[in-house]
């Protein structure tokens, strides 16, 4: 009877431990909690890295971004320096941030701004990062379907996550979410 009651405790703490979705799809990585006693997962957070080949990836590079509410939705492949500084501000770091890591990301073309963090390398975009519930604040990013007929505003329920970037390659639960 203990060894029962003793597994089955066990269970219970590992699974109400793993309680993030982690949704993956190549460089794409987003993550998922029931917000606000939701009654499902609902994605708060997306990271895609870019490289050449990530951008060519109709379901990725075509996905539609509205920095501001009043900006026109633009596909993440035509995104450019110039385009994103027109609507978000260079990223500053935070004064807690330590010297070195405040060195290096001013050295970064960085912008953020209402959910978004966008870095591009020489030019070319580098990374996106999307989020709803970070750093104390709530913000309402939205992100697009392909085709610009749908348009959400994170979070994202897991059937919105695969209207806008298809059908994950990898699904999983995780203990923490990282970054």
């Amino acid at each position: 009877m203990f060894r029962t009651a003793f597994m089955l405790s066990l269970v219970w703490v590992l699974a109400s431990c793993a309680s993030v979705s982690r949704f993956e799809k190549g460089t794409l990585t987003a993550h998922g909690e029931r917000l606000g006693g939701a009654a499902e997962v609902l994605y708060y957070a997306i990271d895609i890295q870019f490289d050449p080949a990530a951008l060519a990836e109709p379901e990725i590079g075509q996905v539609r971004v509205k920095l501001v509410a009043a900006a026109p939705a633009m596909p993440l492949a035509g995104l450019s320096p110039a385009t994103v500084a027109a609507y978000l501000p260079k990223f500053v770091p935070p004064p807690q941030w330590p010297e070195a890591w405040k060195k290096r990301a001013q050295a970064d073309d960085a912008y953020e701004g209402g959910g978004f963090y966008i870095r591009f390398e020489g030019g070319r975009l580098a990374s996106v990062g999307l989020c709803s519930h970070c750093s104390d604040g709530r913000a309402s990013p939205v992100v697009g379907t392909p085709d610009g007929q749908r348009t959400y505003a994170l979070p994202l329920t897991r059937v919105q996550l695969v209207d806008v970037f298809g059908e994950p390659s990898r699904e999983r639960k995780a203990q923490e979410v990282r970054y």
